[in-house]
Formats: structure tokens, C-alpha cells, sequence
């Protein structure tokens, strides 16, 4: 069903949603090709913010431009691992500058999202889940006072995000993903440094080993 268009957002903004949506749902599948034709017509929309909104999610690595031109990008398994090894190496630091700077008001809120990501995996909402569970991290990342080490490890997850959206699709999956965040949360709250570090770089080692699972089926 070709969703119906907004005058709310821009067009290459509400088009930048619906392809990504598309992406992480798996509608669109890893190495399939982009037809900007076709979805300009299917949209009834100019080639100018359709160009647009394909360049943002070039940006952020769901699409890669090779000689057949705009294809979604593929999963895999060694591209993958350096990603997440480098993710292990940025983020349990990061972790620890967090927790000198967190306010308890912020961890109130990481609370509130971790129960409404609770709420969207009991429902089967897996798209809102990802989004919950990214906005988790984004927030914990707002409250370090090394901003340029959060902008490389921001430029990270952004090319894992399809690999992200794959492994919640597992029930299994997402559920011992929220009980590491809640294990990192709840470190946070007791201002444990090195339950802190442990946590996090546990919740990655984990993540990196479902990955590779999931690649490999």
C-alpha cells in the first residue's frame, strides 16, 4: 500500500521515512535495487527531494552507489564486525565519562523510554522498538561531555542500523536486549563505574554475536 503524502514536512523528508521504514521492515531487501523512476511516479513526486531523501539514507549507509547504481546496502558479516569491535572500543568509555555527568532527571527519562520499549516488544511493534532502543542510546550519549567521540560513535550505529533492525526481528533477541539495558541503567543509577563498563561492553559483546548469528542464517 503506497502510504499517502503530508503537507505537514517537507516531501523529501516524509519520502526519506517511508523508503527508511521500508528498508528496516524488510519491504526492501538487502542489495535490491533503487528505481528513482519508479518511486518518483509511485509518489507523484519531482526527482529533486526524491534525490534528496535517497543521498540522506546514502548518507547514513543504508544505500551504497555501485555500477548498477543505487542498491540497499548488504548485509555483511566482516563489515559487521569491524563495525561493532569498533563500537566496543568507543562506547564502554563513553559510558564512563556518562556517568560523571548524568543527572538523576535523565535517568528518570531513560526509564520512561526502556518501559515504553518494554511496551512496543509485548505489542510486536519490532520498527518501534528499534526506534525505542536507538533513542535509549541517543539519550545516555546526550549526557557525555566528549562530544566528538559521540559524533564517531553516532557515525557507527548509523551504518549498523539495518543490521540492528534484522537482529530484532528475533523475539528472543529483543528480549535479552532490554534486560542488558535495564542492567545498564540500573549501574548507572547505583554510579558504579565499572558495573557501568561491564554492562555496556557486555551488551555490545552480545550484540555482535547475535549479529553474526543472524548474517550467517
Amino acid at each position: 500500500m503506497v502510504q499517502a503524502l503530508k503537507f505537514t514536512q517537507p516531501l523529501y523528508q516524509q519520502i526519506y521515512d517511508i523508503i527508511k521504514s521500508s528498508i528496516l521492515s524488510g519491504e526492501l531487501m538487502p542489495g535490491e535495487k533503487i528505481n528513482v523512476s519508479h518511486l518518483a511516479k509511485k509518489y507523484n513526486i519531482s526527482r529533486t527531494p526524491l534525490r534528496e531523501a535517497l543521498r540522506q539514507l546514502q548518507i547514513e549507509g543504508l544505500l551504497v552507489q555501485d555500477q548498477l547504481g543505487l542498491t540497499i546496502v548488504r548485509l555483511d558479516e566482516a563489515d559487521f564486525k569491524d563495525l561493532y569491535e569498533t563500537r566496543i572500543m568507543l562506547e564502554p568509555q563513553i559510558m564512563g565519562l556518562v556517568l560523571k555527568t548524568i543527572t538523576d532527571e535523565k535517568l528518570d527519562v531513560l526509564d520512561k523510554i526502556l518501559e515504553r520499549a518494554e511496551d512496543a516488544f509485548t505489542a510486536g511493534n519490532h520498527l518501534h522498538l528499534l526506534e525505542l532502543n536507538a533513542k535509549f542510546h541517543d539519550r545516555l550519549l546526550e549526557a557525555s561531555p566528549n562530544k566528538r567521540a559521540v559524533h564517531l560513535l553516532q557515525q557507527v550505529r548509523s551504518f549498523l542500523l539495518l543490521y540492528r533492525a534484522n537482529i530484532l526481528k528475533n523475539n528472543e533477541h529483543n528480549r535479552e536486549i532490554l534486560k542488558e539495558h535495564r542492567q545498564i541503567l540500573h549501574a548507572l543509577k547505583a554510579r558504579d563505574n565499572i558495573a557501568v563498563y561491564q554492562s555496556a561492553e557486555n551488551h555490545l559483546r552480545n550484540d555482535l554475536e547475535r549479529g553474526t548469528n543472524m548474517i550467517r542464517e
